[in-house]
């Protein structure tokens, strides 16, 4: 294969000598070839069928009009509660005074959770990827940064787009009444078109978490991108408050507009965002995608991006081969802060796991912190969305925040996790391994239990401005979700190893081989126990406060089971 026209020999004396550096579209559709004429040269050399590709984009795409659908329609079934534009205007079922209002809080709520995301990913190689390769025949003095890699921004920006306009176009039109069959009742002039304007809003907010994350690859700006972060964080913390004092706002503004009489009428509910929100949408839209394509690629740390992308890949081979153990380290070192407080002497002689345990939150006070207000909110939004009298409740509400809930936990669990790494779990420490378990717990428990009363008392707060109140079975679901999500964390913590049987061939009867999915199910089978559970104690509460006391102790039986499950698995190690 031939280098591509322009390149010369690279030796001056000879005739054919010319630039040493070409455009670089022209050496990247050479690439391109020379990468394809590769490819074909193994799958041929394998015994391969060229067109594999052709079918795997074929089940990919049929995969996404088969589910796709689905997936809309139970976005839409959740944007129900966002707005009941039946009731009375001031104050709008489980939720505020319109489905207006609901939109913004969650666009606020998505859009903190995204920034820290995508901060996050920064330090796993995201979301602008790069090779090691790439960086040193590419970027290493070649051609501009911004040359190589403004066409996969773009396409990052495409599709980020493109899926905020599904999930917002969903869930407007589940809280506008526009879907969701008999329970749906339409807002007074909604239609279409507001549900595309929501779509379009997202579209362009989601535009600003992208361009933060590409600036935390660079050193320059990594601090402003995660300050900016974390404000778009607090502002979601705080867009329930919205929810709170929007009925109390609108009491006092309404009635504000007059009839053809004069005479003085309730205004009509804003159903759609309006120029305004699209206009403040599009602007920040546009000066994210201009810094994100023109502006910050020139400021990305490429070596420590290809480093961690290259960290990604390796880690999700290990996950493939069955070793949950090094996921953690997609995200890097863990970053200690106070490394001058020692442990309590007073603790360390009664209680020395505790008092290890509690060094660690003390030297990651913020992150512990952050986990506890977010495990604040996805309690608040399981009492919120726990069914009440005259209010259905969402199943998907108690679902994500139980998700929530122990996605939090991860932090707080970090030593139970250490011992559990160790060859031999506990056998430092006199006791039996129960014994190091139960101490290691004491820690998480307290911290789940801040959470969870943190979410009780904004409840609370939300039923004295005028939201409905679960009543105790809310609070009884949302005890047991804590009381679950710390059992199964524990449950997780012990095994960090496929067990072997699990890769044995399963013949399904359709034909083919299950033993993938289930090793998929092992992976994430703490998501699984904690959905399936908060699932069952969203149906029981249906139900009535008799069930869900039988069902709420067989849950908690369960996550004594779980409990005893890890103790034993430990012992074994």
């Amino acid at each position: 294969m031939s280098a591509p026209p322009g390149t010369g020999s690279g030796d001056p004396d000879r005739p054919d000598a010319g630039p040493l550096r070409v455009p670089y579209t022209p050496w990247r559709r050479w690439l391109r070839r020379l990468r394809r004429r590769s490819a074909l040269a193994r799958a041929a050399a394998a015994g391969a069928d060229p067109g594999d590709r052709v079918y795997l984009t074929y089940g990919v795409v049929l995969l996404v009009l088969v589910y796709g659908p689905m997936l809309w329609v139970a976005l839409a079934q959740t944007g129900l509660p966002l707005g009941r534009p039946g009731e009375d205007a001031v104050l709008a079922g489980r939720w505020s005074s319109s489905a207006f209002d609901g939109l913004v809080v969650v666009g606020l709520c998505v859009g903190g959770l995204l920034s820290l995301l995508a901060v996050s990913v920064a330090r796993a190689g995201g979301p602008l990827w790069t090779s090691p390769p790439e960086v040193t025949f590419a970027l290493s003095g070649q051609f501009a940064p911004v040359t190589v890699l403004w066409r996969r921004l773009v396409v990052l920006a495409a599709g980020t787009g493109v899926v905020a306009a599904f999930g917002a176009s969903a869930l407007a039109a589940g809280a506008l009444g526009l879907v969701g069959g008999a329970d749906a009742v339409p807002a007074d002039g909604a239609g279409t078109a507001d549900v595309v304007g929501w779509a379009l809003a997202a579209a362009c907010a989601v535009q600003v978490p992208l361009m933060l994350g590409v600036a935390a690859q660079g050193p320059r700006r990594r601090t402003a991108a995660r300050q900016a972060a974390g404000v778009l964080l607090g502002l979601g913390v705080l867009a329930p408050a919205l929810e709170i004092l929007a009925p109390q706002v609108r009491a006092a503004v309404v009635p504000a507009c007059l009839d053809t009489a004069g005479s003085a009428v309730a205004c009509p509910l804003a159903t759609g965002p309006g120029v305004g929100v699209l206009t403040v949408a599009g602007t920040a839209a546009l000066v994210s995608v201009w810094l994100a394509v023109r502006v910050l690629p020139a400021e990305i740390d490429l070596d420590a991006t290809a480093a961690a992308q290259r960290t990604t890949v390796a880690t999700s081979q290990a996950l493939v081969a069955g070793e949950a153990g090094g996921l953690a380290d997609l995200l890097g070192p863990r970053r200690l802060g106070g490394r001058g407080r020692t442990l309590w002497p007073p603790l360390l002689r009664r209680a020395p796991v505790v008092a290890r345990d509690l060094l660690g939150v003390r030297r990651r006070v913020w992150t512990v912190l952050g986990a506890v207000v977010a495990g604040a909110g996805g309690t608040f939004l399981v009492l919120v969305a726990t069914p009440s009298p005259g209010v259905r409740g969402s199943a998907f509400g108690v679902v994500l925040g139980a998700a929530i809930l122990y996605a939090a936990s991860a932090s707080w669990a970090a030593g139970l996790r250490d011992m559990a790494s160790q060859p031999r779990p506990g056998g430092l420490l006199p006791g039996g391994v129960g014994r190091v378990v139960a101490a290691h717990l004491v820690v998480p428990a307290a911290l789940a239990a801040l959470a969870v009363g943190v979410g009780l008392a904004l409840a609370a707060l939300a039923h004295q401005a005028g939201l409905p109140d679960g009543g105790t079975a809310a609070a009884l679901v949302a005890v047991c979700t804590g009381v679950v999500v710390l059992a199964v964390r524990c449950w997780v913590c012990g095994a960090t190893t496929v067990p072997a049987e699990l890769f044995t061939p399963v013949s399904v009867p359709g034909g083919g081989d299950a033993s993938t999915l289930i090793v998929l199910a092992w992976f994430v089978r703490g998501w699984l126990m904690v959905v399936g559970l908060a699932w069952t104690l969203h149906r029981t509460a249906e139900a009535g406060s008799g069930v869900l006391g039988g069902v709420a102790v067989v849950v908690l039986l369960t996550a004594a089971w779980f409990v005893r499950s890890a103790v034993r698995r430990l012992a074994r190690t």
